[in-house]
């Protein structure tokens, strides 16, 4: 009986190769071999199994009913085989595999969305499981593996992390929709200096945070914060008429009935989204992060 290590795949290709052809002559001339090789290939499968495969006659090759036999096996086995060697390729292109991406509310509407159709249409064998996360937690959750990529509001990082820029948004005010103010086109910022703004807190989503703080200070105040909102209860507070918040304009689907966007007026002040992964990248993070360079371009977002 055959052992496992008496042929090899070499062999099994010289064989589908004489298979198809009806011909040594043929097959060499597909393999870019010698037809002494290929006949010696053969004659050595053959030995190996204990079995004849082909019977020689002075016109053609053909097929023997065990060869028959061997034949459909063989293609099947060599096809398995080069789907393994594409799928192993593909996946050190880092075109393959899985990939944990993170993402937050800031980017959830818009920019991950589109991200992950880019994916799926460029990389189809990549699997890319996503979920939304707190800003706050990115860094643990990429420094423990359970992240390989996240996407989110620029902020600060310990020493280890990089990043790139895939987008910058223009901030959006939104106040109640019965604030005197819901029917302006914009608004210049300072002018709700002495607002409240809903937001936050910084442990659970730190870019947003201090994208916030920044527009008003570049406005030339200090907001008055408000830190208890959490999750969208905030959208809440803001319907009843408390306070007013800040939001990145991919959002502006978001605001539910009550609630009222209007421009900032003479600013320039945005929300930077940022791709962060922590050590060195693998290729599937380095595949995701031209994806999300290349989608930037096309659709002017930095």
């Amino acid at each position: 009986m055959a052992r496992d290590s008496d042929f090899d795949l070499r062999q099994l290709r010289t064989f589908v190769a004489v298979s198809n052809h009806g011909s040594f002559t043929r097959a060499a001339a597909e393999l870019f071999i010698a037809q002494q090789a290929v006949s010696q290939q053969v004659r050595a499968l053959e030995r190996a199994l204990g079995v004849t495969l082909l019977r020689r006659t002075p016109r053609h090759v053909e097929l023997t009913p065990e060869g028959s036999v061997f034949l459909a096996d063989c293609r099947r086995i060599l096809a398995g085989v080069d789907r393994a060697t594409r799928r192993v390729q593909a996946a050190a292109r880092g075109e393959a595999g899985r990939l944990r991406l993170g993402y937050t509310l800031t980017t959830a509407w818009d920019t991950t969305p589109r991200l992950l159709a880019r994916l799926a249409e460029a990389y189809p064998q990549l699997r890319v499981e996503a979920r939304e996360v707190f800003g706050g937690d990115i860094p643990d959750l990429l420094i423990a593996g359970r992240l390989d990529l996240a996407i989110a509001p620029m902020t600060s990082y310990p020493r280890g992390f990089r990043r790139r820029t895939v987008r910058r948004e223009p901030l959006r005010i939104a106040l109640s929709s019965r604030d005197p103010l819901a029917g302006h086109e914009s608004i210049e910022l300072a002018a709700l200096r002495e607002r409240r703004f809903e937001i936050w807190p910084r442990d659970m989503a730190p870019g947003f945070y201090d994208a916030v703080l920044a527009a008003c200070r570049a406005a030339g105040f200090e907001p008055q914060l408000d830190e208890r909102a959490t999750g969208n209860t905030v959208w809440g507070y803001l319907a009843r008429g408390r306070g007013v918040a800040l939001i990145n304009d991919s959002l502006r689907e978001q605001p539910p009935r009550g609630v009222s966007l209007v421009n900032v007026a003479g600013s320039d002040q945005v929300m930077t989204i940022e791709a962060v992964w922590h050590g060195q990248a693998p290729p599937s993070v380095e595949r995701v992060v031209d994806a999300a360079t290349r989608l930037a371009r096309e659709g002017s977002w930095i």
